[in-house]
């Protein structure tokens, strides 16, 4: 499934995991395992030549925009998201005596970080600015590479932390396995989105700390045919008297 929960919902992250043993009078389960599991889906950017900068300036994506629109002139467009899946496994066994704990516990936490991003570079531009633009946009693919490498121990770090916990306390009194199903999935749940959200903003701040005035200059001037506006070709013409 798809991670839809808000940073909030972490907020009782505490209160959740450990209000059971402090208030039941309930034995802890027996000690289970959880395994978890971080996997990585990178496909290979497919580079398309077929859309005009101007185009490529307006266009509407499925996927959200990883680099600025403004750079179309000049470079071209990243196209890409990086998706966070996750599976949660849950084992279980029901009391079948008076004073016995139903018990319920994470078997397994999956969690898939993947992208498959489409590189855009304007068919306008000439040879030497295709392989300029497409250099950059290519930056742009390794930043997504470099977030999905970096936050893989991260979700296992959180995950792991937040398991071992669940799994040490005491069930709560009066719950029945779908209760005890439920808590547990919106405990790991509100985890994963915490650190997806996190993820969400690093991306976003390396891949606009790319695209800067700096950087969008040095390919302005990359090849000596571009004309990125008239300010920009009066001032090449005075550097180069």
């Amino acid at each position: 499934m798809s991670v839809a929960w808000g940073k909030s919902a972490v907020l009782a992250f505490a209160a959740l995991v450990f209000a059971g043993g402090a208030a039941a009078a309930l034995p802890a389960c027996p000690g289970e395992h959880t395994d978890v599991r971080i996997s990585k889906k990178v496909a290979e950017p497919r580079v398309d030549y077929s859309k005009r900068s101007s185009q490529l300036e307006t266009m509407k994506f499925t996927d959200p925009v990883a680099s600025d629109r403004g750079f179309t002139r000049v470079a071209g467009l990243t196209v890409a998201a990086i998706a966070v899946d996750s599976e949660i496994r849950i084992a279980s066994s029901a009391a079948t005596a008076p004073g016995e704990a139903t018990c319920a516990w994470p078997s397994v936490v999956t969690v898939t970080l993947s992208t498959a991003p489409t590189v855009y570079v304007g068919a306008d531009h000439g040879i030497c600015s295709r392989e300029v633009g497409l250099n950059h946009e290519m930056e742009h693919v390794g930043i997504d590479r470099n977030v999905i490498e970096a936050y893989g121990p991260i979700f296992r770090q959180r995950l792991g932390a937040m398991v071992d916990a669940m799994n040490s306390a005491a069930p709560e009194a009066g719950l029945d396995v779908d209760a005890a199903r439920s808590r547990i999935e919106e405990k790991i749940n509100a985890v994963i989105a915490v650190v997806a959200d996190s993820l969400n903003d690093d991306r976003s701040s390396r891949h606009r700390k790319l695209d800067s005035p700096q950087e969008y200059r040095r390919l302005s001037y990359a090849c000596p045919q571009v004309t990125v506006d008239p300010e920009e070709s009066a001032m090449r013409a005075r550097t180069s008297d």
